[in-house]
């Protein structure tokens, strides 16, 4: 990998932190907030995604958290990370649409959002598996 592509991904998750701090804050503003909750919901963004950035070098689990991890173990181990958080957000969509459906409530917003996940994972598989 060029060294201008490793520079521009060790970036990558505080530049898409800075933004997102950005969105929150405007966000936060919009529901009239006052400019130190804004300025916070910003920082909790931004100090988390420097903090990352900054201790790449220094911690393997930092580095993970970027995206860069450090060798084929570390990125095993986040795929089967990614694996579980996948298997335990959609047993909470279930759960949530169940509660939600037989309280009474909305269900709708957790349907679309289970819809998505799946579409979204069979897509994957299919495009994974066409690949190789």
């Amino acid at each position: 990998m060029s060294s201008t592509m490793t520079r521009m991904n060790r970036w990558l998750v505080p530049a898409v932190g800075f933004v997102i701090g950005l969105l929150m804050a405007a966000a936060a503003l919009g529901r009239n907030a006052t400019p130190l909750q804004a300025f916070i919901a910003f920082a909790i963004c931004a100090v988390y995604a420097l903090g990352l950035r900054l201790l790449q070098s220094r911690s393997e689990t930092a580095s993970l958290l970027s995206g860069l991890p450090v060798d084929e173990r570390w990125e095993s181990i986040n795929m089967k990370a990614l694996a579980m958080a996948g298997a335990a957000i959609a047993v909470i969509l279930v759960a949530a649409f169940l509660i939600t459906e037989f309280g009474g409530g909305d269900w709708m917003p957790y349907a679309w959002l289970g819809a998505t996940f799946a579409i979204f994972y069979l897509g994957g598989i299919l495009w994974y598996r066409w690949r190789q």
